[in-house]
C-alpha cells in the first residue's frame, strides 16, 4: 500500500477518536500528524527490527558493531521525534522535575 493511502486510511480513522481529535488546532490537525507518525515509527521498528539480530552474530568487528549501534540510535531518535511531535502523547514525556 501506498504512503498517502495508508495517511488517507489511518487519518480517517484517527479522526474517530476524541484521545487524538481534543488535540487538533486549526493550524495542526493531531490524527494527520499522529497518522504521518505512526507510519514513519512503522518504517522505522522494521529497520531496528533488522538491525538487533545482527548483534547476534558472533563474529562482528568493533567497527560493525559501532555502526550497529549508529543505525539502531538514529531509528530510535527518529521514533523519538514522532513521540514528542503529537500532543497525544505528551503523557510520554518526561520532565526534569
Amino acid at each position: 500500500m501506498e504512503y498517502v493511502e495508508k495517511l488517507k486510511i489511518v487519518t480517517r480513522n484517527l479522526e474517530k477518536c476524541e484521545r487524538v481529535t481534543k488535540h487538533s488546532t486549526k493550524e495542526e490537525n493531531q490524527a494527520d500528524t499522529l497518522a504521518n507518525s505512526f507510519i514513519d515509527i512503522e518504517e522505522a521498528l522494521k529497520i531496528i527490527n533488522e538491525q538487533i539480530p545482527q548483534l547476534y552474530q558472533k563474529d562482528l568487528t568493533s567497527d560493525e558493531v559501532d555502526e550497529l549501534i549508529l543505525e539502531i540510535g538514529e531509528e530510535l531518535r527518529h521514533i523519538l521525534y514522532h513521540i514528542e511531535d503529537t500532543r497525544v502523547f505528551d503523557y510520554l514525556k518526561t520532565t526534569d522535575e
